[in-house]
């Protein structure tokens, strides 16, 4: 078992970034704008005659940081898993 330990916590990683990202999913489901996902209301965002560029933004922003701490701080077992199975011995 010690040595799934690296790919486990990378699935769990990528795992976790697809599930943050669901864009498509959270408009298509819920119908209730104050429910909506963090990526799902960034579609608010964009008007018929114009768009919101710096609030835009600054929601992309606010999307991206779990997501690069996520990587930061497991970043270590996430190559540790990507080089496991390219060393030879």
């Amino acid at each position: 078992m010690p040595l799934a330990a690296p790919a486990t916590s990378s699935l769990a990683i990528l795992l976790f970034l697809w599930t943050w990202n669901q864009f498509l999913l959270a408009i298509v489901l819920v119908d209730d704008p104050l429910q909506r996902t963090m990526s799902g209301a960034l579609g608010a965002f964009q008007g018929q005659w114009g768009t919101d560029i710096p609030l835009l933004c600054a929601g992309s922003l606010l999307i991206l940081a779990p997501t690069l701490a996520v990587f930061l701080i497991f970043q270590r077992r996430f190559v540790t898993a990507l080089l496991q199975g390219s060393l030879k011995g």
